[in-house]
C-alpha cells in the first residue's frame, strides 16, 4: 500500500500495477465482493486507485524477480524503505533484467 500511495503522491501518470497473479489483478478490476483473507488489502488498494487511472498488467513470474527480492529483503531485514531515483543495492543485479518498458499515448 505504501508503494502505491507514494506513486500517486509523486507522479500524475497512470498507476501501472504489474502482477504475475491473474486472480489478484482481477480482484482489483472487479466490483465483486472479495471473500479472501486479503480482501482488506484489495479494498485499500481500490480506494487508492479511485482517483487515478489504473492500468493492470499481467506479467510472467520470471519478470517479477525484483518484487520477489524486495519482499524477501523486507522480511529478512525487518525494514520498510523507499529509494527515490536510486536502485536499492539488493536488486542492482536484477532490475535491468526485470525492467518492463511501457509507453502511454
Amino acid at each position: 500500500m505504501q508503494g502505491m500511495a507514494l506513486a500517486i503522491q509523486h507522479s500524475v501518470l497512470p498507476v501501472v500495477v504489474q502482477s504475475d497473479s491473474s486472480e489478484a489483478l482481477a480482484s482489483l478490476s472487479s466490483d465483486a465482493l472479495t471473500r479472501s483473507a486479503y480482501s482488506h488489502f484489495v479494498l485499500e488498494i481500490k480506494e487508492l486507485m479511485s482517483n487515478r487511472e489504473f492500468v493492470p498488467l499481467k506479467i510472467c513470474r520470471s519478470q517479477n524477480r525484483v518484487a520477489d527480492r524486495l519482499a524477501n529483503y523486507s522480511r529478512s531485514e525487518w525494514a520498510t524503505a523507499v529509494w527515490l531515483r536510486l536502485v536499492p543495492p539488493c536488486i542492482e543485479d536484477l532490475w535491468p533484467l526485470d525492467c518492463n518498458t511501457m509507453t502511454f499515448e
